[in-house]
Order: C-alpha cells, then structure tokens, then sequence
C-alpha cells in the first residue's frame, strides 16, 4: 500500500516509517516543505498516496512561551487544515481513503478513567490544543476518506522519546519518580504503536477515536520502579514537582500529572497487544 506520512522525522515518525517499509508497504514523507510549496503540488502528493498519516508537531516539552505557544498550535493545525481542504477538494476517484491524524490523551482530564466514549477533558494549554486539533478534522465526517483519530500516550522506545532521555540518568543510579509518583502513566510500546497503525490501515472497518496506550494502568512510581528494576539499579532519588516548574513552567503538567486511559476500541477489534505491561515493555527494550 503506498502511504504518506507528515512528521517522519521524529522519534515515531521514523520507527513507523522503518516498520511499514519492512511489511511491504510504499512509504514517503510530506515534509514541511510541502506544506510551504504551492496548493497544486501538495495536492498532487497527497493524492498520490493510499493511506494519509498526519504525526506533524512540533515539541510541547518546552516552555509554553508565547512564541512556543504558537508554534505547537500551528504546527499541528497549520499542517491538518492543510491535509483536509486537499481530501475535501479532491475527485472521490483520486484522493486517499483514509486519514490517520495523531491528538494525545492529554485531551483528558486527570481525575477518571477514560475510554474512547469519554468527553471529561482537561481545560488547560495542551488539552486545548488537541481539542483544536481534532476539530480541524471534522470537515472530513460523513465523506468517503475514512478517518482514524489516534490519542497518543506515552510512546516508549530506546532511539528517542522519553525513555531516550531517562535510560542515562537511571544507568547511573540516579532516577526516580518523580513529584509523588501516583501520577498516571500512559504508555505504549513503540512496536505496539506500529502494529496499531497497520491494523487501522487493514481493517477498512476501523474509524473514529482510538486510545493508543497499552491495556495496563500504572503510574510513575511503577514505570520508574520497573524501569530501575530493569537496569538492576535502585531508584532511591525524587524529582521535585517545584524543580521541574521552575525549568519547564506550565509544561511541567505534562509530567506532573497525567491520564488513566483504556485502549477500549482497540481491544474491542481484537487487536492483540505484544506488550500489555510495563514489565514487558522495559525487558524487550533494554535487555
């Protein structure tokens, strides 16, 4: 299947692109370049591909800055205003069938549980954004392109992300939880993230919102503990919740807090997840 991917270039991007080339598929980039060339030549590299995987954005792990601010916003609504008015413009014949377009669980508030179903969300910076983000995509409801909207939760992988960047600090013997710990953690294994995606693509059945984070609820203490654990170190230091917003401000939230969330619809195609847990997921990645 020939698929176009918008951000390629990052962490995920690049694993999924490698996964996708390695079951056969034909994949290339929408980069941002694209998005600044002329409407035509967008529109004739869209339409060019089967499948659409929109993953563009830029970093919310900075200070939310003014200019940071419009930055995240506008690398997430720019690049999927752009996507959709070409699917909505484009002859039914020629267009792709399907849009796969990333948003977060940060979408969803801190104080339940949350399936697909769920509309308790979060009323701060980055839950704002995902909710502008997904409404981008809502011209493409009742059309011929099937849309997949994927929350993403904590995606885990030794070549970047989150575990990238605590790997050397709890090598050391120098992680830990951080604030108190009892924060949820969402996560999903980088594979798992890939094989869900494929599956979206396959089951032409598949459309609407998907929660991609594994079938476990943990919270930080757990994954630091695992992840100690799993490097055969102790985790005996705290990250205080003061330190972190005195470096990262309002963005601190995105560590300090966090999300229980269910893969529901996911579990309910009888997608089989590889790594249901972070015991699993730590042992496959780094041993």
């Amino acid at each position: 299947m020939k698929i176009a991917i918008a951000g390629s270039t990052g962490f995920i991007g690049k694993q999924l692109v490698n996964y996708l080339k390695h079951n056969g598929h034909e994949v290339f980039a929408i980069s941002r370049r694209d998005f600044e060339a002329p409407h035509n030549q967008l529109s004739k590299l869209i339409n060019s591909a089967e499948v659409i995987i929109n993953l563009a954005g830029s970093s919310v792990l900075c200070r939310w800055t003014k200019s940071n601010r419009s930055e995240i916003i506008s690398s997430r609504l720019d690049t999927t205003r752009s996507i959709v008015s070409v699917l909505q413009n484009s002859e039914n014949i020629n267009r792709p069938k399907l849009l796969i377009n990333a948003s977060a669980v940060g979408i969803y508030n801190s104080f339940e549980v949350h399936d697909e179903t769920s509309e308790s969300y979060e009323t701060n910076f980055l839950a704002s954004v995902c909710k502008a983000w997904e409404q981008e995509t809502q011209p493409l409801q009742n059309t011929a392109v099937r849309l997949c909207t994927i929350r993403i939760g904590v995606v885990l992988g030794t070549t970047g992300g989150t575990l990238k960047k605590l790997l050397p600090i709890f090598r050391l013997g120098l992680g830990g939880k951080i604030g108190s710990g009892n924060q949820p953690f969402p996560f999903i294994h980088v594979d798992d993230f890939c094989r869900g995606i494929e599956h979206l693509i396959k089951n032409k059945q598949s459309s609407g919102i998907y929660n991609f984070v594994a079938p476990s609820l943990i919270t930080n203490k757990i994954f630091t503990k695992a992840l100690a654990s799993g490097l055969n170190r102790p985790s005996f230091f705290r990250v205080p919740t003061f330190f972190l917003k005195l470096i990262l401000g309002e963005a601190s939230e995105i560590i300090t807090a966090g999300q229980r969330v269910n893969p529901s619809r996911l579990l309910a195609e009888s997608f089989e997840f590889k790594f249901r847990d972070i015991e699993t997921t730590i042992a496959d990645l780094i041993c």
